[in-house]
């Protein structure tokens, strides 16, 4: 119907959506955050939803889309507009211009791994926990933060800075933990932002003891290795900052040794666009933006 189009001489001049990223820009393993006018959300447009690279991406509650720009998204420039979900019927005149911007990033190999059922049954698990996320609310209102406190060690590494960076292959940050003249490993693990618990995981195959925290609006944060959990139920609210587990070597960091593996994924309701970002970019990009 034209009435879901062009529904009033208002709506007509106003910009029915705005780019939040600086410059229009974002790089591949970053995020690209869009809000929806408030005018456009009203009961009387039919699911609006902004599409770009292909996919349509529906608001939370507040009108905004935050869009997970995976490292197979290739660099270059995008139209975004504003259509309806699923028929991708253009619902305002308004088009913006992003672009991908290229970064490299380490490319990881690793060994053989035999699937077991056990891992099968843990992925079933996972998957089922982001497909119940609440993609409707935002929980967070204030900037995000690092999951550990930075202390200086005596031969000049830092603990809660990188062992091993993002990158194809390694969807999360490494985490520096341990102190090699003392041994000492496990430290506090801090939420990165206010959210719900969504899974507690214990002694998955690769992860180890994992605690997945969901902030709404897609996006999901994710701490593995743990020794201890301090969270004692899923659907148990935390604040940003809140203490969630102490860091351990459980999972795969046996092999590897102590540390905090930290993901960020951001991802949409309907599953189709569902990437994990540079977490640390990640925050760098939000706090920036979510002033």
């Amino acid at each position: 119907m034209l009435s879901l189009v062009f529904l009033t001489n208002a709506q007509a001049r106003a910009q029915s959506f705005e780019v939040l990223n600086p410059d229009n820009s974002v790089e591949q393993g970053g995020v690209l955050v869009v809000r929806i006018a408030l005018q456009w959300q009203s009961p009387a447009v039919f699911n609006p939803a902004i599409s770009v690279f292909g996919r349509h991406y529906l608001p939370n509650k507040y009108g905004e889309v935050f869009m997970g720009i995976g490292l197979n998204i290739e660099p270059g420039k995008y139209i975004v507009t504003l259509v309806e979900y699923g028929r991708g019927f253009q619902l305002s005149r308004d088009e913006k211009e992003v672009e991908v911007v290229q970064k490299d990033f380490p490319t990881r190999i690793r060994g053989p791994f035999t699937l077991t059922p056990k891992w099968e049954r843990e992925r079933a698990v996972i998957k089922k926990m982001f497909d119940g996320g609440d993609y409707n609310e935002k929980y967070f209102d204030d900037k995000f933060i690092r999951p550990l406190d930075l202390v200086a060690l005596a031969d000049g590494r830092v603990v809660g800075e990188t062992s091993y960076p993002f990158g194809d292959g390694h969807n999360g940050v490494d985490l520096i933990t341990r102190d090699p003249a003392t041994g000492r490993h496990q430290r506090p693990i801090k939420a990165t932002n206010l959210g719900r618990v969504a899974l507690i995981a214990q002694n998955y195959s690769t992860e180890g003891n994992m605690v997945i925290i969901d902030h709404g609006s897609g996006i999901f944060s994710v701490y593995m290795h743990l020794s201890r959990f301090l969270v004692s139920k899923v659907g148990q609210i935390v604040k940003r900052g809140e203490v969630i587990a102490m860091s351990g070597d459980t999972g795969s960091a046996k092999r590897g040794g102590p540390h905090l593996h930290f993901s960020v994924k951001v991802r949409t309701r309907d599953g189709k666009s569902d990437f994990y970002v540079d977490p640390l970019g990640f925050i760098d990009t939000l706090n920036g933006i979510l002033k």
